[in-house]
């Protein structure tokens, strides 16, 4: 299926539908393997078209809905790349990967192609005692986690910031502090109520900043907390105009860049938030993985559990100035990966 012209990469790519994180550190992982005379071959699975509708269409793309397609594809190249999907694994006790997915890293390896293992991060890096990593997973071309967390509990790889740091606007194009009059939230659906305490703290912080405090949704699933959040502090809950991830990420990046800070325990909300220029402060029930994804950038300075929100309103102040200098460092760390791809790729073009 090679040409002396043309590489052919595989990426798997699959993510939930209605998360605006997943499909954003993806397509930034897309961005990262594409490149002159090479062709991505990508499964993003039976997504909705909220879910597709955030990844570009182009000549040098292709799309798979089924994955069997995809794979006979990847048998059929000569020295294939295979890029193996990024964002949250959570391996169950065993081998990980499961040994159809290590049979692939394995057929690509012998066949002189390149394993690319990049973005990855353990949802609990406490529960990876009883976890053994495969060797063909192991003897990936690149092989990098995005948290240090991670990468210390495996034992194994390197580490950058999460994908999506590289996306967002240039610093030096950021909207002035000055002229950012939001404090925007976002919320799981799916851990408690962050309770009273917590709302008073939040509506603290907005007084003290002199912000106006809007909720949003970046899972379509966190609506409904989105707009009780708003409705308990007096807040403006934003409706985008679709949940398509085209639109979602226009307008969760058209509220972020207004927005002094952004208040979540979503990591791409934080993430996201942090790459329009709003300080991201982790506020959760179980913030450990939120805290390991900000502090690979350098921004772990405001990330803790809901009680620990009013601390964070005293000492904001101090780590505003951090946020610019933080990003730059990011994204020179994932265009470093990203060379680094890119180089074990030509190498077996």
């Amino acid at each position: 299926m090679n040409t002396k012209a043309t590489q052919n990469v595989f990426a798997h790519l699959a993510g939930q539908d209605d998360n605006l994180g997943d499909s954003a550190l993806r397509i930034a992982y897309l961005d990262a393997l594409r490149g002159s005379g090479r062709h991505l071959h990508v499964f993003i699975g039976t997504p909705t078209t909220d879910y597709g509708a955030g990844f570009p269409k182009a000549p040098d793309i292709t799309y798979y809905v089924h994955r069997a397609e995809w794979v006979n594809a990847e048998k059929a190249s000569v020295r294939p790349v295979h890029a193996f999907n990024a964002g949250e694994i959570n391996p169950r006790p065993g081998i990980f990967p499961v040994p159809r997915r290590a049979a692939e890293c394995a057929r690509v390896l012998r066949s002189g192609g390149a394993l690319i293992v990049s973005g990855i991060g353990v949802k609990d890096v406490g529960k990876l005692g009883q976890v053994t990593f495969d060797a063909a997973f192991r003897s990936a071309s690149v092989f990098s986690w995005r948290d240090q967390g991670s990468r210390d509990a495996a034992g194994f790889g390197e580490f950058a910031p999460d994908w999506a740091y590289s996306l967002g606007a240039p610093v030096d194009e950021w909207t002035p502090r000055s002229a950012r009059n939001l404090l925007a939230v976002t919320m799981r659906f799916d851990r408690p109520w962050p309770g009273d305490a917590w709302l008073a703290d939040l509506k603290r912080l907005s007084a003290t900043t002199g912000t106006k405090i809007v909720t949003l949704a970046q899972v379509a699933r966190d609506a409904p907390r989105a707009v009780r959040l708003a409705e308990a502090v007096g807040g403006e809950y934003i409706v985008p105009a679709s949940m398509r991830h085209d639109d979602l990420d226009v307008v969760a990046r058209s509220i972020y860049s207004r927005s002094l800070a952004v208040v979540s325990d979503r990591a791409h909300g934080l993430i996201i938030g942090a790459t329009e220029g709003a300080f991201p402060i982790g506020s959760g029930s179980d913030p450990q993985k939120i805290g390991r994804l900000l502090t690979a950038a350098g921004l772990g300075g405001l990330v803790g559990r809901y009680e620990e929100l009013a601390e964070f309103t005293d000492r904001f102040s101090e780590h505003l100035d951090s946020l610019g200098p933080s990003i730059s460092a990011a994204r020179a760390d994932v265009a470093h990966l990203t060379r680094t791809i890119r180089a074990a790729m030509d190498a077996v073009a």
